[in-house]
């Protein structure tokens, strides 16, 4: 279950946990971000309800130049993004988005997508060793290239071409790329994203004006176990339309971006609950995965050890259980990634499906 705690290994005193401010932001332009996460990761299709819409939209478009061009960029570069488009644009709109990446400085542009400013990125690999293969350096980019989660093929491949690529060129691409993308696509669906958000954005407010962080993020984002770090000052709730049942989170020093799943309308998302829960339970690996997280949080190295499987081939199942609410990520430094078995969503299950099959009611209607 989420949770905002007191992080006692780094002390944090009183007044500064007060001084973590949150704030409710919608903005077509983290969605775009996200769409463009979803059209660089086939994989988004197990993980993202719209994703499939997205991708098959997106191939369409300029004989499918404008697929390989994002795909050539990579999923984790654009969520980085998300903390950058935060700190540099004027409104976090898609056409606000693009233009604040049109005028970025092109070298502060690809330290933000190789997650310079993220705690995650740098807890693996020094800063100074970032910095220095961005600026070239053969020595460090091996270095960063052998430290930054070299299981993870497509990161590897976005590094390729993040640090092989001239600033200017990647700045220029990224930015072609979300706007061809915004023209000839996204804008088709930004209206509808505009609406959910605004919706989703009062509900959240509404829920902080009388609930703590955590208890909230208990609410919009169940599969997402938060701790508030000592170097975090502001925490950015960005509604989204387009990451449910997940969520994506990125850090840009001391902000905290954490685009979450607009709510939908109560039949959809029952009837969306229980086809994630029946493809969670649809593999061996993912059952006994669940098991395993009995014992108590584990990474996802460590899970992998134990059942034998590789760190790469077990990511796309975590993807999987975690979207459906029946694992929780930690995002806390001193547990980045560690996974948790969720009870309540093990429970909801049979609720749900009792609920749905053997209750009499007209049909389509949702489940109390």
């Amino acid at each position: 279950m989420a949770r905002a705690q007191l992080d006692t290994a780094a002390s944090r005193t009183l007044d500064e946990m007060q001084s973590l401010r949150v704030v409710v932001q919608e903005g077509t332009g983290y969605d775009l971000l996200i769409s463009a996460v979803a059209i660089a990761d086939r994989s988004s299709v197990a993980r993202l309800d719209r994703a499939r819409e997205i991708r098959a939209k997106a191939a369409r478009i300029d004989n499918g130049d404008l697929r390989r061009s994002i795909e050539r960029i990579g999923r984790e570069p654009f969520i980085s993004l998300m903390g950058f488009v935060h700190a540099t644009a004027k409104e976090p709109s898609a056409k606000g988005a693009i233009a604040a990446l049109r005028k970025a400085d092109p070298r502060e542009l690809v330290l933000a997508a190789v997650g310079y400013r993220r705690r995650a990125m740098v807890a693996v690999t020094p800063a100074e060793v970032i910095e220095a293969a961005v600026d070239g350096d053969r020595q460090a980019i091996t270095k960063f290239r052998r430290t930054s989660f070299p299981e993870l093929r497509y990161w590897q491949v976005s590094l390729a071409y993040l640090l092989g690529t001239d600033h200017r060129e990647v700045r220029d691409e990224v930015a072609r790329a979300l706007a061809r993308w915004q023209e000839t696509g996204f804008g088709e669906l930004e209206q509808e994203i505009e609406a959910t958000q605004a919706q989703s954005a009062r509900t959240a407010r509404d829920l902080l004006s009388t609930m703590e962080l955590g208890a909230v993020l208990d609410r919009i984002v169940p599969n997402l176990n938060f701790a508030s770090e000592i170097e975090q000052s502001l925490v950015v709730l960005a509604p989204s339309a387009l990451v449910g049942p997940s969520f994506a989170l990125t850090d840009y020093g001391p902000t905290l971006v954490i685009a979450y799943p607009a709510a939908r309308e109560e039949t959809t998302a029952s009837l969306d609950r229980l086809a994630r829960y029946g493809e969670a339970f649809g593999d061996p690996i993912r059952l006994r995965a669940l098991r395993e997280l009995r014992s108590g949080p584990l990474s996802g190295s460590e899970l992998a050890r134990r059942l034998g499987v590789p760190r790469t081939s077990l990511q796309h199942h975590l993807g999987v259980l975690v979207s459906a609410g029946l694992v929780t990520l930690s995002v806390d430094d001193a547990r980045w990634g560690r996974l948790e078995l969720r009870p309540d969503g093990i429970r909801e299950v049979g609720r749900l499906l009792e609920s749905w099959v053997l209750e009499k009611g007209g049909e389509g209607e949702s489940p109390p």
